[in-house]
């Protein structure tokens, strides 16, 4: 299948390893052309150099840095056609451990940070091809992790702002990715964190995990950055609105 990315513009968060980096790396497969955005690192740089893509350093939590990176890589890319909202996962931890600072922290890092984001975009992209946004969101906006309480709100919160934009954005589509148990540096960090606190191994937790998906296994990053690539895509072009589980069959909730 063409997904009918050749030549498209596109701009992906967190991109320097993980989700976002699958992400850029399934849509450069398919020709499109990619400006990869995250904090400064070589690995930044080297996901740039992989791809064929730009590399626009930048922290999304921080006030004017959603508005400046849009402004860079829309220049350097000459418009813009599709956008990837995604960053570092929030603070863990439980509700009786987090303080005033971690909260605002977490909220500047995946609310704040996706709307500002969005916001700076959206003329670039009503202007498009086939403009779409995917937000890469997490299993928590169908089902609570627990010590992940930021994101068990956050995430739903960023849900409800797809749903309330599929009929302010239009013809500009949105949807959003759920992953589940994939294998990044976020879940194995997450994995280690879990059996300290349960004194548990972290092989004996990821058992556990693995016990609840119906497929046995974790995801790797590149089966959600193919299905991130095909939502931009002019494949994709009547799903509209759509949260999009990418976890093996772990979350069963309805819808």
């Amino acid at each position: 299948m063409d997904l009918g990315l050749d030549g498209r513009r596109i701009l992906v968060g967190g991109a320097s390893r993980g989700l976002g980096a699958a992400i850029a790396e399934a849509a450069a497969a398919e020709g499109a052309r990619i400006a990869a955005v995250a904090r400064p690192s070589d690995e930044l740089t080297a996901t740039a150099d992989r791809i064929g893509g730009i590399a626009i350093p930048g922290d999304l939590g921080a006030l004017d840095a959603p508005a400046e990176v849009a402004h860079r890589a829309i220049e350097a890319l000459g418009g813009l056609d599709g956008l990837v909202v995604n960053s570092g996962g929030p603070p863990a931890g439980t509700f009786a451990q987090l303080d005033d600072a971690t909260w605002t922290k977490a909220i500047d890092g995946t609310l704040l940070a996706a709307i500002r984001l969005i916001r700076a975009c959206l003329p670039a992209l009503r202007q498009g091809v086939d403009p779409a946004i995917v937000i890469v969101l997490s299993s928590s906006v169908r089902e609570p992790i627990p010590g992940l309480v930021t994101s068990n709100v956050l995430r739903p919160g960023l849900n409800g702002l797809v749903k309330s934009l599929v009929g302010e954005i239009a013809p500009v589509r949105i949807n959003g990715i759920a992953p589940g148990r994939i294998d990044t540096q976020r879940i194995r960090t997450l994995d280690a964190s879990r059996a300290k606190d349960a004194a548990m191994s972290v092989e004996q937790v990821q058992q556990a995990n693995r016990d609840r998906i119906p497929l046995g296994r974790y995801g790797e990053p590149p089966e959600v950055g193919r299905v991130g690539a095909f939502l931009l895509s002019r494949a994709a072009s009547y799903v509209n609105g759509v949260i999009v589980a990418v976890d093996g069959g772990m979350i069963r909730s309805l819808p």
